[in-house]
């Protein structure tokens, strides 16, 4: 169980750090990045309370959902990018 919370911990600073990048990325350069960091803001905490399993059982099913949305957004952009003119 030691080495399943260090993992979690190095995890969230991985999460740490894609907060502070895109943060970054967003003020000075581009605002299309924002979505990257209110997503990390919001996995953030359910990595640091993965040992807790209401919060283990709420991020897989975030994850599940969010696989249907990528899929779903792969999909469309696929129909999108390769349309009959």
């Amino acid at each position: 169980m030691n080495i399943e919370k260090d993992f979690i911990i190095l995890t969230s600073f991985v999460a740490g750090g894609i907060i502070i990048a895109s943060g970054l990325a967003a003020v000075f350069q581009r605002w299309e990045v924002i979505p990257v960091t209110l997503f990390a803001a919001i996995m953030f905490p359910l990595i640091l309370l993965q040992t807790k399993k209401k919060f283990a059982h709420i991020s897989e099913n975030l994850e599940n959902i969010v696989f249907i949305i990528t899929l779903i957004v792969i999909a469309i952009s696929f129909i999108v990018l390769y349309k009959p003119m």
